[in-house]
């Protein structure tokens, strides 16, 4: 064997040998380093997650309380409280207990003694908030301090309720506190039902419970499948004793977890730990939702089964289970050992290209290959050597002259990739402006826009500042459509737009809502600047000079965030005030 190729040998062997040792002691060194840090990387997430809970209970609580303060509610319960004070304590019994019987006797919800209940102006505010929060909530109903329903949305299986676990736990002794009734599948609205139980209070007395049966599961489910594809982990919501309530695809409350958890969640406190299902190892988070284990402002909980609900919860916590499997949790890993294999195995191969070449070296025109070759490497991809022989030294030159020839090739495939990158960036920019922007006025686009009103929301409450949203409609638009044409109409738009940015300031967002209505975001603006900035917009329209023509009026409808709001009902509240604006006559500013 030649002297090079034994030099050629030598050096694969030994780089074969390097790269085996590396990259074995890389995937040992890197095993712990991973699951440690995704171990980590799932428990944060877990205690995100779970706050994000325990914040949506809290709002739920705060949207309740917020509805139980209402004057009219606090006036009916003191007027029949004294109805039933007056009473001695046997007399009162009687009559509690004859009400209720004629309540379960009588079927007909039309009947006088029913409607009575859910007639009366106090069942009407229950029922009107059912209506301004669709969705939101199922029955609503209110009892006095003696657990005699005074109100209520629908027709109860009782009439009386001092006797029931959830009355008993909000009432505290007449300490008064929030409950959170777990009642789990609720067969009057045929879904899962969150109670929220609220104290009401006069002075340090309690005089009434106000219970509001809220549609809880869409709003987790929402959170599970957002946060699950974030994370790319299999994301729960469960109880402490391992039945879960949300995961997705899957039925609420028909499946339990893998009973090496229950153990752990028994303590409700945050952890991890390592199970083996379906015979492969899973990494698991788990964090409680602090609310759910329940404190001397909140208390939480249910019964197994009442009459009209199943499966609910009897002093379970709930909590945010996230697993991953080991092996997805290794693939990054796994291609970084790959990579280093790779890179092993070129380093191995230019190493005994090298020893080739040295090998050489013991012929004389070997320098002159080696100065060529020199060249080639520094970049003179121009070089070739001039050598006609048929011998070893010639075919090495025929060599050395095609490398030159493919790297040359190679540089200019490269060239041709990095501008065909730098083609496909500006493309994707490009689209990103047009499914951001509306194409006739330049304006943000709605879809634009709900991403800002999202951020600008968070922000505002996170920092407590306020946040104004104007409405703005061109005012019968239909006519200048019709009288002058649409191209014409188009004008108006762009006109407009041009009209409203040269009057706002920079961090202020205008976008194209829909049609000829404009939504204007007005971040740290409060109701007066905001109604001022308005009353601005107004007046230039309604002096502006437009195309062909030349004036026009517009409404517009303000109103400022507030606590409990969600993008939804800060657009629905600016879109009740244009609509006000409108049904008042048009070119005019109206709060909501």
């Amino acid at each position: 064997m030649k002297i090079q190729y034994k030099g050629a040998l030598t050096m694969t062997l030994f780089g074969a040998v390097i790269v085996t040792l590396l990259s074995l002691g890389y995937d040992i060194l890197s095993y712990r380093i991973v699951i440690d840090k995704e171990t980590s990387n799932i428990k944060n997430i877990s205690r995100e997650v779970a706050q994000h809970v325990n914040s949506h209970l809290k709002q739920k609580a705060a949207v309740a309380i917020t509805l139980s303060s209402a004057p009219l509610i606090k006036d009916a319960l003191l007027k029949s409280n004294a109805e039933f004070t007056v009473l001695s304590a046997e007399e009162r019994k009687q009559e509690i207990d004859s009400r209720n019987q004629q309540w379960i006797n009588t079927v007909d919800s039309n009947d006088p003694f029913i409607q009575a209940y859910m007639g009366n102006p106090v069942a009407e505010y229950l029922k009107y908030q059912q209506i301004i929060m669709p969705r939101e909530y199922g029955e609503i109903f209110l009892t006095n301090r003696y657990g005699v329903i005074i109100a209520t949305t629908g027709k109860l299986t009782t009439l009386a309720h001092r006797h029931k676990y959830w009355w008993l736990a909000c009432f505290d002794n007449g300490q008064g506190r929030i409950f959170l009734d777990d009642r789990g599948f609720d067969s009057s609205v045929q879904g899962y039902v969150l109670g929220v139980v609220i104290p009401i209070k006069n002075g340090n007395e309690v005089i009434g419970i106000l219970k509001c049966n809220v549609n809880i599961m869409g709003e987790l489910t929402d959170i599970v499948q957002e946060f699950g594809r974030q994370i790319h982990c299999s994301m729960k919501i469960v109880r402490t004793g391992g039945l879960i309530i949300s995961e997705r695809d899957v039925v609420p409350l028909s499946t339990r977890l893998n009973e090496a958890l229950i153990k752990p969640l028994a303590k409700k406190v945050s952890g991890t730990i390592t199970i083996t299902e379906n015979n492969k190892t899973q990494l698991v988070a788990f964090s409680p939702v602090q609310i759910t284990t329940g404190s001397k402002k909140f208390g939480f909980g249910g019964h197994q089964e009442s009459i009209d609900h199943i499966k609910g919860n009897s002093g379970e916590a709930w909590h945010v289970v996230i697993s991953q499997r080991e092996e997805d949790a290794m693939v990054a890993a796994h291609k970084a050992t790959s990579i280093i294999i790779l890179i092993g195995a070129i380093i191995t191969l230019l190493a005994a290209a090298v020893a080739n070449l040295l090998g050489k070296l013991a012929a004389k025109p070997i320098v002159k290959l080696a100065t060529i070759a020199r060249n080639i490497g520094e970049g003179d991809l121009d070089s070739r050597i001039d050598m006609n022989s048929n011998d070893e030294i010639g075919n090495l030159a025929k060599s050395l002259n095609k490398m030159a020839q493919n790297l040359q090739e190679s540089m200019a495939s490269r060239d041709e990739l990095i501008f065909e990158v730098e083609q496909r960036k500006k493309a994707e920019e490009k689209l990103h402006i047009l499914s951001t922007t509306d194409e006739l006025t330049g304006a943000d686009n709605r879809r634009a826009f709900n991403t800002k009103l999202h951020t600008n929301i968070g922000r505002a409450k996170r920092y407590n500042e306020p946040l104004s949203l104007l409405l703005l409609d061109i005012d019968h638009f239909k006519k200048v459509n019709d009288s002058y044409g649409h191209d014409v109409g188009d004008m108006v738009l762009k006109s407009l737009v041009c009209a409203l940015t040269e009057s706002i300031r920079q961090e202020d967002i205008v976008a194209r809502w829909g049609g000829e209505e404009f939504s204007i975001l007005l971040p740290q603006t409060g109701k007066d600047a905001a109604l001022q900035q308005a009353e601005r917009l107004r007046i230039k329209i309604s002096d502006y000079d437009f195309p062909t023509v030349s004036h026009i009026t517009v409404s517009i409808g303000c109103t400022e965030l507030q606590v409990q709001d969600t993008p939804s009902s800060l657009i629905k509240r600016a879109d009740k005030a244009l609509y006000q604006a409108k049904e008042a006559g048009r070119n005019i500013v109206k709060f909501c």
